[in-house]
């Protein structure tokens, strides 16, 4: 100011008149002017380098820098309050940030994006915001301008300078007073939410680039974990096949077992005797049954114990038990079940060793019932060649065990099968075993009773025979699955029968009721008898009992002599047996003769073909 008074006493000594003073006034007041709109022109701009250079730091988050852009749009315009809103969901913004505020109505406040003040992209402006009736306020946005007492008020939207890329949010600056906002202030708001949109989108970036790099970090770490797993597995599996082709044993797999799995482990035999333990720990000796699990899988036992069966083919020749503090993750299962992979190979190999192996023998029964087709010669020969002859009585023992044990009662069966020197196979879920001998109920009841004992739990079964020749094996199969079912039927856990315990109740209460199977076992003899003779062996049978059980009225109905009837009645005798006339045989021949007149009406009624 006194550089302006100076310049005016120098106007005044050297001006030649008035109207000369008054020009270099004006040209004094512009020169004046225009220096005061540089200052503040400048200042601007410094103030907006430093708003660059501040919001170019490296925020944690995008509320972080949109807090510092307020901030800093308040004091570009020494204004009373600054606040942000963005373009969170589709209609809709929502302040996510604010400077200068009184109350606790803007953060956060949800408005339309079609309000008066944030619609579109372009800079919006007024000097007294209630006042101006070209404004339609929000009624959440007018309590919000009300409370804080806000009069002008300058939003810019904030974009990154593309104009392909639509505005992320506005930037909002207000006063507390009536202000007319100039161009200049125009401008450099302007500027300033183009620069804040830009580093809004870098950090943005940034940011997502962060957290795909820490996702992708993650993802290395689990990959590097899993492959160090595998790498392990693989090391495991190669130092268990250098014990298999060392020809360790149990104790050193035991060893090594315990010692990657930090407990106590022992291995079973099938029957529950403990083969090798080593490791840590209380003592783990269980009963026989509690090693029973329905998976191949380890299984908890309770009190920190974990149960893998030993699995060779169809049949479970012991178990690994396992005794750790704590869970067991999914990595140290994994190596559990290796181990009890080559445990059951070991103790399969020592049975091979010992002599023990029932393939051979095991393979034949379960080709005899698979194959209808073998010739009975070759089934024969083959049996002969492991020491068994078919041609002398043998018998077939059916069990059918739950499903928990089957593994346990497969093994069990492969060595009374041996014991007894005979044959097993299973197949839907039944153990089969042929057996030398010539009482099948007898058979089937010790059967019975020694898996009850060994296994600790009732298993029924069912036997047929005496058979002979190798063509009666699969008949034979047969017949004692009938009297298996007929057992079950009858609701008697842990029974056992044959055909000549049950009788005709088999045929009536089994499943598949099998009458073509009751006829063959009652008069079977005779009706092959006379087939093979053309007798009439089977009339003489009917006429017989028709007759109350007089030869002389039988030969009055079949119109012979009485000697006939007395002849065939003992040839009868030799076929079906001494008892054939006690009443409990004799009831049911008389039921399969029955079934026999019925089949045959039946036959006889039914139409020709073609």
């Amino acid at each position: 100011m006194d550089a302006f008074e100076d310049f005016l006493d120098d106007a005044r000594r050297f001006g030649s008149g008035p109207t000369d003073l008054k020009a270099a006034v004006w040209r004094a007041l512009r020169v004046h002017t225009q220096i005061q709109r540089g200052r503040v022109r400048e200042a601007g701009l410094t103030a907006l380098v430093d708003a660059a250079r501040d919001l170019a730091l490296p925020y944690d988050s995008a509320e972080a820098l949109l807090h510092a852009i307020a901030r800093r749009a308040r004091h570009l315009l020494s204004m009373d309050m600054a606040y942000i809103a963005t373009d969170d969901e589709p209609g809709y913004v929502r302040v996510r940030a604010a400077d200068g505020h009184t109350s606790g109505l803007s953060v956060g406040l949800r408005l339309p994006a079609d309000d008066g003040t944030t619609a579109g992209a372009a800079p919006f402006a007024t000097s007294d915001l209630l006042a101006d009736e070209g404004v339609a306020l929000h009624p959440a946005f007018e309590e919000m301008v009300r409370v804080e007492g806000l009069h002008a008020m300058i939003a810019v939207p904030l974009a990154c300078g593309d104009r392909s890329t639509a505005p992320r949010g506005r930037l909002y600056v207000a006063s507390r007073k009536v202000h007319y906002f100039t161009a200049d202030e125009r401008s450099l708001v302007g500027s300033l939410g183009i620069l804040a949109g830009t580093h809004l989108e870098t950090t943005r970036l940034r940011l997502a680039a962060a957290a795909r790099a820490t996702e992708l970090e993650a993802r290395l770490a689990q990959s590097t974990a899993t492959a160090d797993g595998f790498r392990e597995h693989c090391d495991l599996q190669a130092s268990l096949l250098d014990l298999l082709a060392a020809e360790g044993d149990l104790r050193a797999l035991a060893a090594k077992a315990a010692e990657s799995l930090g407990g106590r482990v022992t291995v079973y035999s099938a029957t529950g005797d403990p083969l090798a333990t080593a490791g840590d720990g209380a003592d783990d000796h269980l009963e026989a049954p509690a090693l029973d699990t329905p998976t191949t899988e380890p299984a908890p036992l309770g009190g920190g114990r974990w149960v893998v069966p030993l699995c060779s083919a169809k049949d479970q020749v012991g178990a690994l038990v396992l005794t750790v503090p704590g869970d067991l993750g999914p990595a140290a299962r994994r190596r559990l079940r290796l181990f009890a992979r080559v445990a059951g190979l070991l103790v399969r190999r020592d049975q091979l060793a010992a002599g023990h192996d029932g393939g051979v023998r095991d393979r034949l029964l379960d080709d005899a019932l698979d194959d209808e087709r073998l010739v009975p010669r070759l089934l024969a020969e083959r049996a002969r060649r492991i020491g068994l002859d078919l041609s002398r009585p043998y018998l077939m023992v059916v069990a059918r065990p739950e499903s928990r044990i089957q593994l346990r009662a497969n093994a069990w069966g492969s060595a009374y099968a041996r014991r007894m020197g005979g044959l097993r196979s299973t197949r839907n879920g039944h153990l089969i075993m042929l057996l030398p001998g010539d009482d099948a109920g007898a058979a089937a009841r010790d059967v019975a009773a020694a898996m009850a004992a060994d296994l600790g739990t009732p298993i029924s079964a069912g036997a047929a025979g005496p058979l002979t020749g190798a063509d009666s094996v699969q008949p034979g199969y047969r017949e004692a699955i009938r009297c298996l079912d007929a057992v079950t039927a009858l609701g008697v856990e842990g029974g056992a029968a044959s055909v000549r315990e049950l009788g005709f109740v088999g045929a009536l209460v089994s499943a598949d009721q099998d009458v073509a199977g009751f006829i063959q076992a009652a008069i079977g003899p005779v009706l092959e008898y006379d087939r093979e003779r053309f007798t009439d062996l089977v009339p003489t049978l009917q006429a017989y009992f028709d007759a109350g059980g007089s030869p002389t009225y039988a030969a009055e109905r079949l119109h012979v002599h009485t000697n006939t009837v007395t002849r065939r009645l003992d040839r009868i005798k030799e076929l079906l047996g001494p008892d054939w006339q006690k009443p409990a045989q004799a009831l049911e021949i008389q039921l399969a003769l029955r079934l026999l007149r019925i089949r045959d009406t039946l036959s006889t009624d039914l139409p020709a073909v073609g």
